[in-house]
């Protein structure tokens, strides 16, 4: 628009105006010219917050905030350009537009408050209600051993408000903040770069007084209750662990620790917090850096004969409800971070029978004499027996149906079981049941034969995570490589690791030579969705380098090229969803999404009335629009320079004409088409006028077939025999429209310029909104941004909002062009009723194209 109105007054030529007259417009039309972009902008702005909330891509705290201070700026600066065209009128919309923006921006920016507790809490005084203070883990730690009754290792918890006390003493906050901003979590290098310089920061700052003192005698107590040879584990227990999003293995833990080196332990356990993985894992399902506060758990180490995990049910499986035990001999080390087979046990309530599958296990974890840990060769004869006997197995499930039935919900539950064959809980965390049922079925020659064409590579492993994918095969050799791990590659490595969190954004697939169901990885990559394959024994050997593969994770199976018939594309799974960072963007989007606003004939449609940015922004639209067409009031009185249009169509349009836009000047305020000479207006209403396109009539005129849960039509329903939406606006000349448009409860602009110059013409088209659910309206804008695309235009398409545009096209062209979007705006207008499933959508556009513009069967 700008561009040819800026040639216009330019050109100082505008018909049947005088002088004057002409120096308001002009004056006018800077600041409206101004406004325009700034509402645009803030359009686009407000989309995209929206979209961040129905998008399958992460987001962070820094994009909403800038975004949502950015949108902020935008929308004090269409008050001040609103005022501007009107002279003043509206200096109540200052205070409104301020107001809104404070509220947003201190919801945003409050800081969180931590309960001012004791520094260390006995596991004794814990249960579940204390999370709050100590972490999940450490509560539900105590919960178990307090309230369900059943064996715990002895032991205290450092408190969140001593890990807040400890970074406020040290300066700590403000130099993580400094570090960790801008981090681009896809680039590893830099991730690592930036979580290697905090780490440090927190190792080598000193720790309260009072906080030593108070770890260094809990730890005293308990080397006095076990004797001076006991040793301690010191683990994780950060607020937020062990929730619905597990955090397995992300964070540390330290064992075999002595009293010499607790204080320090601690510190490297709470520096954790940006271990690279764990950062890259909480931002990508919703937790910002201030929303997980290190606890540490310190417990008298369980000198174990046999570790393990217990699943209450197989998360591949759930509808079976066989639970699931993997053990390895030595500390459970090695159960949880993949690196040593393990003996599996699968039992069903009920039944006597339980399913072993068992391994040859030739080395263990064991406590370092010197402190730490190391691994060990196994006694000969126990390399091939089981870790358990018939009646620990059972012994163990009945521990893992106890907590179950407590807790009231699948359980993934850390055992060990000492010399002596006392079992205790080491850890208890909900067991996520995240993806659809998929049959896990065995390898039989059935299987394997079912794809015909393609070789196979593997048959063999457990699920650890169901589902398909193909892509290129990296076999990792070293974690050393993974920053050169390209995107929309199948992982191959010798072992699971929690390690491989930072890849699951790029990569599509794991399949391992060793590891368990059970392991953290395991619990991370059914979070994220990646299709896993452990315990392969052979998978770095056999699959190539570099080769193209479909993985079946399910059938326990991989195939060599791209296998068409089992590649199913499913939705992302919004990983965010339900976390702190997306309640709090959901909390903040209601002060600026929701449009209230809607008649401007209403009592509230006025400053005060404004409850949202969206309303500020609408508000300033609607006035400035009656503004530039109440020019006549400025200038002289009798002097009809904006006309509505007289239609048979369901609308209210207004026109200024600009410059030789009408035949001749319409003196009675009403002009009608024959008088209109603008070529892209008559063309854009000879679409909006085409027969087939029904701008009357009731909704459930649409196919029954796809016609589901429709509300009834609105008052402001283009359906309805009074006229729809508006008032529309429309500046025009001889070659160019401008056309704003308000159907219902969405809004269409048109920029245009149909001349003799083909270099000077293009289409620029911009559509928002409507009445339905943000998915319908979404559904209605992929269809829209999918005619526009067949039509010619370069299309962007984000949520509800679609942007097209086209140019250099002769003038004859480019009106067909506007032809065919006018029928799609009027027969689109309340497609966001009906479509209530992705899968429609190509049917309406082909029948678009067919000429069926309202959509009948």
């Amino acid at each position: 628009m700008f561009r040819f109105l800026d040639q216009q007054f330019a050109k100082n030529n505008i018909s049947m105006r005088s002088e004057p007259e002409e120096s308001v417009l002009q004056r006018k039309y800077l600041f409206f010219k101004n406004l325009l972009h700034h509402n645009n902008q803030a359009l686009q702005l407000i989309n995209a917050l929206e979209n961040l909330l129905y998008d399958t891509r992460p987001f962070t705290f820094d994009e909403v905030l800038d975004q949502c201070e950015e949108l902020v700026g935008v929308v004090y600066e269409l008050a001040e350009d609103l005022n501007a065209i009107s002279g003043g009128k509206y200096p109540q919309l200052f205070g409104a537009a301020e107001k809104i923006g404070i509220h947003i921006l201190r919801g945003l920016t409050r800081q969180r408050k931590l309960e001012k507790t004791c520094l260390v809490l006995p596991l004794v005084r814990l249960s579940h209600e204390n999370a709050g203070q100590v972490g999940a883990k450490a509560a539900n730690l105590g919960e178990i051993f307090n309230r369900v009754g059943l064996p715990t290792p002895k032991g205290f918890a450092v408190s969140a408000y001593a890990c807040h006390d400890f970074f406020r003493s040290a300066g700590l906050y403000k130099a993580i903040q400094s570090e960790m901003k801008g981090v681009d979590i896809q680039d590893t290098a830099q991730l690592t770069q930036a979580c290697s310089a905090v780490q440090k920061r927190i190792i080598a700052a000193p720790l309260p007084d009072d906080l030593e003192c108070r770890i260094f005698y809990e730890a005293k107590e308990l080397f006095r209750e076990f004797g001076s040879r006991t040793r301690l584990a010191v683990r994780s227990s950060a607020t937020g662990e062990d929730s619905e999003s597990s955090f397995a293995g992300q964070h540390s833990t330290v064992l075999n620790v002595t009293q010499d080196t607790i204080l320090d332990t601690y510190k490297e356990v709470v520096a954790s917090l940006f271990n690279p993985r764990a950062v890259f894992y909480r931002r990508s399902i919703g937790y910002r850096d201030q929303d997980v506060v290190m606890c540490v758990l310190c417990l008298n180490m369980i000198d174990a004969r046999t570790s393990g995990v217990l699943y209450t049910q197989d998360p591949n499986e759930p509808e079976n409800r066989k639970l699931i035990i993997s053990a390895a001999w030595g500390l459970g080390v090695s159960v949880v971070d993949g690196s040593m087979p393990t003996d599996l046990w699968r039992i069903t309530p009920g039944e006597a029978k339980t399913e072993y599958s068992g391994v040859r296990k030739a080395r263990r974890i064991a406590m370092n004499p010197e402190g730490g840990i190391h691994d060990v060769a196994v006694e000969e004869h126990l390399q091939d027996q089981p870790c358990l006997n018939g009646d620990e197995v059972r012994a163990l499930a009945n521990y893992g149906w106890t907590l179950e039935k407590h807790y009231k919900r699948p359980l993934d539950i850390e055992w060990a079981m000492d010399q002596s064959g006392k079992l205790f809980i080491l850890q208890a965390r909900p067991l996520n049941l995240m993806l659809p049922a998929q049959a896990t079925q065995a390898c039989t020659e059935e299987a394997t034969t079912a794809m015909e064409g393609h070789d196979i590579l593997l048959c063999g492993g457990a699920t650890a995570s169901s589902g398909t994918a193909c892509g290129q095969a990296i076999v990792l050799k070293s974690e050393h490589d993974l920053a050169a791990v390209p995107e929309g590659a199948i992982l191959i490595a010798p072992q699971t690791s929690p390690s491989y969190v930072p890849l699951m954004g790029k990569i599509r697939g794991i399949i391992t030579d060793v590891g368990s169901v059970t392991g953290h990885m395991a619990s991370v990559a059914r979070e994220f969705g990646i299709p896993t394959l452990v315990g392969t024994e052979i998978a770095t050997s056999i699959i190539p380098h570099g080769e193209e593969i479909t993985l079946d994770a399910s059938r326990r199976t991989v195939y060599a090229g791209r296998v068409m018939n089992l590649i199913q594309a499913k939705p992302r799974t919004n990983l965010m969803k339900g976390s702190p960072l997306f309640r709090l963007v959901k909390e903040t989007l209601q002060k600026v999404v929701p449009l209230n606003l809607i008649d401007p004939k209403h009592d509230d449609f006025c400053p005060k009335g404004c409850l949202t940015l969206h309303d500020v922004v609408r508000f300033t639209h609607e006035k400035a629009m009656a503004e530039m067409f109440r020019i006549n009031e400025d200038i002289q009185e009798g002097i009809h320079l904006a006309v509505k249009l007289k239609t048979s169509l369901p609308l209210n349009t207004y026109i200024l004409d600009l410059d030789r836009g009408f035949k001749n000047f319409p003196v009675s305020g009403i002009v009608e088409l024959e008088q209109i000479a603008s070529r892209p207006f008559l063309a854009l209403f000879r679409g909006m006028e085409h027969p087939g396109v029904q701008w009357k009539g009731p909704v459930r005129e649409y196919p029954s077939c796809f016609a589901m849960d429709l509300p009834e039509p609105t008052p402001d329903d283009p359906n309805q025999e009074s006229t729809s939406g508006g008032p529309n606006y429309a500046f025009i000349s001889d070659d160019y429209l401008h056309y704003n448009a308000r159907l219902g409860y969405h809004f269409v602009t048109i920029d245009t310029y149909c001349g003799q110059q083909v270099n000077d013409n293009y289409i620029t088209f911009s559509f928002k909104g409507g009445a339905a659910d943000v998915s319908r309206r979404t559904r209605r804008a992929l269809m829209i941004a999918a005619i526009l695309k067949r039509l010619g235009l370069r299309v962007e398409q984000t949520g509800d909002f679609v942007h097209g545009e086209i140019k250099k096209y002769d003038h004859p062209r480019m009106e067909e062009k506007l032809d065919f979007i006018g029928r799609l705006m009027g027969s689109v207008h309340l497609l966001d009723m009906v479509l209530t499933d992705d899968a429609q959508i190509p049917w309406y556009v082909e029948q678009f194209f067919k000429g069926n513009y309202s959509f009948k069967p």
